[in-house]
């Protein structure tokens, strides 16, 4: 059974991403699993300032809680009636129970979406980001183009990590475990394993011949780890990183990015500010990231 958690602050690409986190547990999992939504409020921007101070904090609480019930049964609706959904809100800081709720209910992923600049809501880029890298769980984030891939569900992941980022490889270390990294890649065995798919492994770059070495060496560190899974892997000359990430996701018809946010070169640079509003806004394709 699969616990997927669902913040959201009723914008339109919120939305969209607790509709994408209902197909996923209704069609990738077959309904075997958990929805919870979650919304964190402080002053809630879709009431006016005259009904705010109308409001106790009690019946605030109320108001959001018929608003998250509101959302469950349209979920049902579109997707599938037999849903399991619960509503959760709170005006706790996000991140904070964001982490609480994940470790009360196991959660296996957190899915969010984006708002665009103005729109007076949490769910700004910074807030996705601040979740996507010290949640401490996979985080899935839906750009507002992002579709479920229907009824031939997830099939391809594209892992985008770096060969070259100077980390100790398979041959110099006393155990797997060793790596600095060991850590994110039992989380994605595990993912790959639960979503039954595919996983692409990609370098994009221009490593120095120096480099080359330590590539081969961390490729076939990653090849011995996950071997059992369907795995692959690619390198992919690009000067500019997004543009390859984008370009090798359209060429393999792949349905998701996976990254890990605190690698130290390109991936990680990728979960700065800048960086992920090219990533996520110019992707077609949700981002899974994976805490280190």
């Amino acid at each position: 059974m699969v616990t997927i958690l669902a913040p959201t602050d009723f914008s339109l690409n919120a939305r969209h991403a607790t509709t994408y986190a209902a197909k996923l547990i209704a069609h990738q999992f077959h309904n075997d699993g958990k929805l919870i939504l979650l919304h964190v409020f402080e002053a809630p921007s879709a009431i006016s300032e005259y009904e705010l101070n109308m409001l106790h904090f009690d019946t605030m609480k109320t108001y959001i809680r018929e608003r998250l019930e509101e959302r469950k049964n349209e979920l049902k609706e579109e997707v599938d009636r037999h849903l399991h959904i619960e509503c959760v809100a709170t005006n706790e800081g996000l991140l904070e129970h964001v982490r609480r709720l994940c470790h009360h209910y196991q959660v296996d992923f957190v899915v969010i979406g984006l708002t665009g600049a103005g729109m007076g809501n949490i769910f700004m880029g910074s807030h996705t980001v601040e979740i996507a890298q010290h949640a401490g769980y996979p985080v899935i984030t839906v750009p507002p183009r992002a579709e479920f891939p229907g009824e031939r569900n997830i099939r391809k992941i594209v892992f985008a990590y770096d060969f070259s980022a100077g980390q100790p490889g398979g041959e110099g270390l006393a155990s797997p475990e060793a790596h600095p990294h060991f850590h994110a890649f039992a989380r994605i065995r595990k993912v790959v394993q639960l979503l039954g798919v595919e996983l692409l492994v990609m370098h994009v770059g221009h490593p120095k011949k120096e480099e080359d070495a330590q590539m081969e060496t961390q490729q076939r560190f990653l090849q011995e780890y996950f071997s059992g899974l369907q795995v692959s892997f690619h390198r992919i000359s690009s000067r500019h990183v997004v543009s390859g990430i984008k370009d090798f996701v359209r060429d393999q018809q792949a349905d998701m990015i996976l990254l890990i946010p605190q690698q130290q070169r390109w991936p990680g640079s990728l979960l700065k500010m800048k960086h992920t509003r090219a990533v996520l806004f110019r992707s077609t394709v949700p981002v899974l990231t994976i805490p280190a």
